[in-house]
């Protein structure tokens, strides 16, 4: 009998097992750390925030602000995490390069997407000149070697993997953010029948590739639209609440993923009492329901936001639960779970 070659597939627990370790010492004495994101909650549901190695699908319908949620993280990346060296990559197939940057200046300078593209009224000096500055620190960021690259052509998923590699290594092998907007707008390559084996194969390339080379992947995908049938939009139901089916391509990115998470904006869809507890919706609130964490902690199910339009921000906020018929209610902390009585009217800022 032919004795098989042995191809390498095969490797030892304890090799493994002595991998690992090199990896917890390595956490433990702060040699690696998490990326560290604008929000406690999520950070503390994370392992400490993003962990290199890992992928986060963000879904939502058009309009509850996941392109903004991505383009703050980017933004604040360095300034949350001035101890770390690390370089983004954008795969941004929706927005043209105008429009893209002009966003981005509008959540620079804490102005107006409509102000800054003088919609109203001229743009003034004072913020055109604060433009111009930003644009000569990102200059300066790149001589130093921080670079943040942008591919604005859609791309097959063979054709993304050379690029993230290619970015990898022009960028002196420093750990590297990858975002992807969004998943429905990857090419397909002339072997894939629809967009749902584009999706399948962009994930198993960025599964292989997560463990190779030191990423945190961002998918941006998009929601199907049993979001908006009736049934879902029955007030304080927990129909209100999306779930993994409604994920286009769920299936592939919850298997993918080590964090899917979905926005729900109520308010769009005319939802003013949302889900089993019964929030008070308002016009600027968004539902962050984390529907897969592979590692970290699971004691929160929903991050409560609201969305900063003027400042193409979103800002962590706790809960407010009408509970009491004379209009008090009950404000919950999301990280220690206690909660404590606010005697103030239901739509009383505090």
């Amino acid at each position: 009998m032919e004795v098989p070659q042995n191809i390498g597939r095969r490797k030892t627990y304890t090799s493994v097992l002595r991998k690992g370790l090199k990896y917890v010492e390595k956490r433990r004495n702060g040699d690696i750390k998490s990326l560290k994101t604008p929000w406690p909650s999520f950070n503390t549901a994370g392992v400490g925030g993003l962990e290199w190695g890992s992928m986060l699908t963000i879904g939502a319908r058009p309009g509850a602000g996941k392109t903004m949620i991505v383009s703050q993280m980017l933004r604040e990346a360095h300034r949350q995490n001035p101890d770390q060296k690390f370089n983004i990559l954008e795969f941004q197939f929706e927005m043209g390069d105008e429009q893209y940057a002009s966003r981005q200046f509008a959540g620079e300078v804490a102005q107006d997407y409509g102000v800054i593209l003088s919609t109203n009224q001229q743009l003034d000096d004072f913020i055109l000149d604060q433009i111009k500055e930003y644009i000569n620190v990102c200059d300066m960021m790149e001589k130093q070697g921080i670079k943040r690259d942008i591919i604005s052509e859609s791309l097959t998923h063979q054709e993304m993997e050379q690029e993230i590699k290619q970015a990898y290594v022009d960028g002196g092998a420093k750990p590297l953010i990858v975002t992807i907007d969004h998943s429905w707008l990857i090419k397909r390559s002339s072997s894939e029948k629809d967009k749902f084996d584009v999706l399948y194969n962009t994930t198993e390339m960025l599964m292989s590739l997560k463990r190779k080379i030191p990423v945190i992947i961002i998918m941006i995908t998009q929601m199907n639209r049993t979001m908006e049938e009736a049934i879902r939009k029955v007030p304080s139901s927990i129909a209100n609440y999306p779930t993994s089916s409604d994920i286009f391509g769920g299936d592939a990115l919850m298997q993918g993923s080590d964090m899917v998470v979905v926005l729900s904006r109520p308010y769009k869809m005319d939802i003013k009492s949302y889900g089993p507890y019964a929030y008070r919706v308002e016009k600027d609130d968004v539902f962050m329901h984390l529907l897969k964490i592979r590692n970290g902690s699971e004691d929160n199910s929903i991050i409560f936001m609201k969305m900063d339009g003027k400042n193409q921000r979103m800002i962590e906020v706790p809960p407010a639960v009408p509970d009491r018929p004379d209009g008090s209610f009950t404000r919950l902390s999301q990280r220690t779970g206690f909660s404590r009585n606010v005697s103030a009217p239901i739509g009383e800022e505090l």
